[in-house]
């Protein structure tokens, strides 16, 4: 399966402009930029990469509650003295200018989110990590550890749920909040790190040996033409719709 436009962008410079966008978007509260960065983010995951729908959503809906919830906030908590006040079948009282600002932080935390989404379903794991290496010159001790603790982190839930059972067996009740079988995995998981330590000082991974790679990732000339658009599309943004 052939990679698209959004899995080739060198992951280092892929993350420096998710974060410099996220940095000039923090300066903006109009709503008209938000959505466009929004319908942006849409457009570059469902055309442009190979992101799975079923992902996307599993990641959307905590941002939609998220949201939501903030969207209520504004709508019934904002102080808006300049709007023109309504009643709702006489039930509330509010400012319908509140409405605004419930859709500005709405909107602002969707935008957020789906830059982070932009990023994380369009990078695999191993090749962030060998831009870190090559781009951002991290130590490969510390890039494959941080690989190597991330691949860990499915296995504390299942971790956890064998401590649970493991009491069980033995006749000990553990309540949702009891912190036996966290202890437990705890434990499973300091062990796990100390042989990941071991496996890899065996594997010559010291910091101190120049090393040879497999797979190098370079940056290509539409790595900072992406970073361009975004930043030119931001501040444009910035400069004609300000709230």
């Amino acid at each position: 399966m052939t990679d698209r436009m959004m899995e080739k962008l060198n992951p280092f410079w892929k993350a420096v402009t998710i974060l410099c966008a996220g940095l000039l978007l923090a300066f903006g509260y109009s709503v008209l930029l938000n959505v466009l960065t929004i319908a942006i983010c849409l457009l570059l995951m469902l055309f442009f990469s190979r992101a799975k729908m079923s992902s996307l959503v599993k990641v959307l809906l905590p941002a939609l509650l998220a949201a939501a919830s903030l969207f209520m906030t504004g709508l019934l908590y904002s102080n808006d003295a300049g709007g023109e006040t309504v009643r709702d079948f006489s039930l509330a009282v509010h400012m319908v200018g509140s409405v605004y600002s419930a859709v500005q932080l709405s909107t602002r935390v969707l935008a957020f989110a789906f830059l982070g989404m932009l990023f994380a379903l369009t990078t695999r794991s191993e090749e962030f990590i060998g831009s870190l290496m090559h781009q951002c010159k991290v130590k490969p001790k510390f890039a494959y550890g941080i690989l190597a603790a991330f691949h860990l982190m499915p296995h504390i839930g299942k971790e956890y749920q064998n401590a649970v059972l493991a009491f069980r067996t033995r006749g000990i009740h553990t309540g949702k909040l009891s912190l036996k079988p966290v202890s437990a995995a705890l434990v499973n998981c300091i062990r796990w790190s100390e042989n990941v330590a071991m496996a890899m000082e065996s594997k010559g991974f010291d910091g101190d040996s120049e090393r040879t790679f497999y797979h190098v990732t370079v940056v290509h000339w539409y790595d900072f033409v992406f970073l361009g658009a975004w930043m030119a599309f931001l501040v444009l943004g910035l400069l004609c719709f300000p709230w």
